[in-house]
């Protein structure tokens, strides 16, 4: 029972402290009150303190420096933490691939949209080495393989949406467990190409209605060639047996 309400108390004081970052009360680098001393503000202990301290380190809030400097201070926002939090659930959650389908489906052409409308010259200028470097790449060498689907990364970025961004690098992980598995066809690969360098064009001249309608089809299609090497991949294994079929959870 103590421990219940111990916990119920950090909480709250973890949860006030939230509030007051989002709502810029506390700034990057400011130092909270000491244990002790928010201890005596909440009329509770240096534990319900602590904890709370902790649960917020966890989620990138606060660095937590030990010594005669040391303290709890607000930190700069990690949205890598996030993103990294957003891949672990989807993986635990066991997703299979055509709901990974689905929600490329869902997100990547709105993306696309907005990267055509927002794309700064700088944004234009990273997204083309991206997709001069792929093409590079598989006319040297004969294969491309998205070693961190770099291009759609880019596309995300360009479009200037945090959530968006996060949701789209969560799901580009899960690709990325899937394409690493398999052996991509040459000609998937071409495919993958010329669609990157057609949706360059279009984010390039801002044409957001080509954009989002030449990302749509792009994942339709690299989806569905993932989909059927996966399918081969899964019905025969390594040792030659049987596997089950492609509608297994993947991650």
């Amino acid at each position: 029972m103590p421990r219940r309400a111990a916990t119920r108390i950090s909480d709250v004081i973890a949860r006030r402290i939230r509030r007051q970052i989002s709502r810029g009360t506390l700034s990057i680098g400011a130092r909270l009150p000491a244990e002790r001393e928010m201890a005596r503000r909440y009329n509770t202990s240096r534990v319900s303190v602590r904890e709370a301290y902790r649960s917020l380190e966890e989620l990138g809030l606060l660095t937590i420096r030990r010594g005669a400097e040391g303290g709890a201070f607000v930190s700069e926002v990690d949205h890598g933490t996030v993103h990294r939090s957003l891949s672990m659930v989807l993986r635990l959650g066991r997703v299979s691939h055509q709901e990974l389908t689905e929600a490329r489906i869902m997100i990547e052409p709105p993306v696309a949209r907005l990267a055509a409308r927002r794309a700064t010259s700088e944004d234009l200028t990273r997204l083309q080495m991206v997709v001069e470097r792929q093409e590079t790449r598989l006319a040297r060498k004969g294969t491309y393989r998205p070693s961190n689907l770099a291009f759609h990364r880019t596309v995300a970025e360009c479009a200037h949406n945090l959530p968006l961004s996060t949701l789209m690098n969560a799901l580009a992980d899960l690709t990325l467990e899937i394409v690493t598995k398999i052996d991509v066809p040459r000609p998937v690969q071409e495919g993958v190409c010329r669609f990157h360098r057609l949706i360059f064009d279009a984010i390039q001249r801002h044409d957001e209605e080509a954009a989002e309608r030449l990302m749509l089809e792009h994942i339709g299609q690299i989806q569905g060639g993932i989909g059927e090497s996966l399918a081969r991949h899964l019905q025969v294994g390594g040792d030659g047996q049987e596997q089950p079929s492609a509608d297994r959870r993947i991650c």
